[in-house]
């Protein structure tokens, strides 16, 4: 791993079918932006952002309960690609989750923020929906430190096919604050989501 893709292992966390009117809203078309391991790989333009929408989509024969799950982990289970420092559930229900994160990051500041996680739709419905954004939150102000991350957005979507299979998007948009050029996080940020998607899928499969 180069010294560009070690720069942001924060753009992980996790693909859009729709859009979201919080933060940056996405515009434009999606273009193509390679393969990787099997992994489909697109970005977009952001209004106002010189950093890139991404979705990642796949297809699984695992079954959507596992997979649903993998994604929408309880409290703080599930794999990541990522180097908390420190992880705290500040409250959650059946269906949302709000977790304050601290992550370390190689070369620059450490970062952290407040997720939002929400299970729009459980296997229940024949789908997986679930959402993701970084809010505000009184009770974690900024730390002497670390740079709060600007704006971390994204959905997963698990659809079947019919055939069998499922089709899986993973949407995220990122701004890592901190005055960290556009250019020099593209590499981290796109190597991060394939990752991510690759580590959800590992875990529905139990390895």
């Amino acid at each position: 791993m180069n010294r560009m893709q070690r720069l942001l292992p924060i753009a992980f966390v996790t693909t859009l079918v729709t859009s979201f009117s919080f933060g940056a809203s996405a515009e434009g078309s999606w273009r193509p932006d390679g393969t990787c391991d099997g992994l489909g790989v697109e970005k977009r333009d952001v209004a106002g952002s010189s950093f890139d929408e991404l979705r990642v989509t796949t297809t699984s024969g695992l079954d959507l309960q596992s997979v649903c799950d993998a994604i929408f982990a309880k409290g703080l289970d599930g794999r990541s690609n990522v180097r908390f420092k420190r992880r705290e559930v500040l409250r959650q229900t059946s269906g949302e989750r709000w977790v304050y994160e601290q992550i370390a990051v190689p070369w620059v500041s450490d970062r952290d923020y407040v997720m939002h996680t929400k299970l729009e739709q459980g296997p229940e419905s024949g789908r997986c929906e679930v959402s993701f954004e970084t809010q505000n939150d009184p009770s974690r102000p900024p730390v002497r430190g670390f740079v709060r991350i600007p704006v971390i957005r994204g959905h997963w979507s698990v659809v079947p096919t019919g055939s069998g299979h499922l089709a899986i998007a993973y949407q995220v948009f990122s701004d890592p604050g901190g005055g960290i050029p556009a250019f020099l996080a593209r590499g981290g940020q796109r190597s991060a989501a394939v990752d991510f998607v690759k580590n959800v899928l590992a875990r529905a499969a139990g390895r």
